[in-house]
């Protein structure tokens, strides 16, 4: 379960990683942007940093209870009345030290906003450069399409978004109030699970490059199960007199 537990969150940062490398290399390739990042060692550099800071929520995992008995006992002290599967199934107690808690919470906040930052960042350069001083040197059609591009990016980002910001209101909303039902908590973990599935629908309906893709892939294999299905005629019968 720690196993599960440690991959868990280090896939929750790469995945929020991505969206600051999504907005990162389009906000990198705008030439006249005097933030891009050039040389591929300095966007590892950059973006290995922000997953190391992120991730380093992963300590927290040494600090778990050995002896996990005395940590339920203690965790009962905090909420007496769980729900059945707290007694019922092999339950983990990450944490019962109430100072801990308060300090992984915090850090939890502090990359959350350390993340909006730098995908905001890039969100200002990249449309500075787009809306307000767009250069010269590009065809207003060109200009265009790369707004349309953008567009569609804040789409692609935000719908899925919007479940992770669902199970971490969930969480916050746990963690100060202690009311959450144990069915909203599983609502928020299905959701949050579902996210690549959303992420990958939300593409193929805002761009319209890869709706085009998809709709020629499926209309290929009809025409090539088409082709396959040969009609045979019937041999003429012949009449012996």
């Amino acid at each position: 379960m720690r196993i599960q537990l440690a991959s868990g969150i280090s896939i929750i940062f790469i995945m929020t990683g991505s969206y600051v490398f999504v907005y990162e290399t389009r906000s990198s390739s705008i030439q006249m942007n005097r933030f891009k990042m050039t040389r591929t060692s300095t966007r590892v550099l950059y973006h290995g940093v922000l997953f190391l800071v992120s991730s380093g929520m992963v300590l927290f995992m040494l600090v778990i209870p050995e002896d996990q008995v005395a940590a339920k006992l203690e965790s009962l002290k905090r909420e007496p009345c769980p729900t059945v599967e707290f007694f019922e199934n092999n339950v983990l107690v990450v944490f019962t030290d109430p100072y801990i808690i308060n300090f992984a919470l915090l850090y939890i906040l502090i990359a959350i906003l350390i993340t909006i930052f730098h995908i905001l960042f890039h969100v200002i350069c990249t449309v500075y450069h787009l809306y307000i001083v767009p250069p010269k040197s590009i065809s207003i059609e060109t200009q265009k399409k790369q707004r349309k591009f953008f567009i569609g990016i804040i789409f692609q980002t935000t719908i899925p978004l919007f479940v992770l910001w669902f199970f971490v209101l969930v969480l916050i909303v746990d963690a100060i109030t202690f009311s959450v039902s144990q069915e909203i908590m599983n609502l928020a973990v299905v959701a949050c699970a579902a996210h690549g599935l959303i992420e990958s629908v939300a593409v193929i309906s805002v761009h319209q490059s890869y709706r085009r893709a998809v709709l020629g892939m499926v209309s290929r294999e009809n025409q090539d199960k088409a082709s396959d299905v040969q009609v045979v005629a019937p041999a003429p019968r012949r009449s012996f007199i």
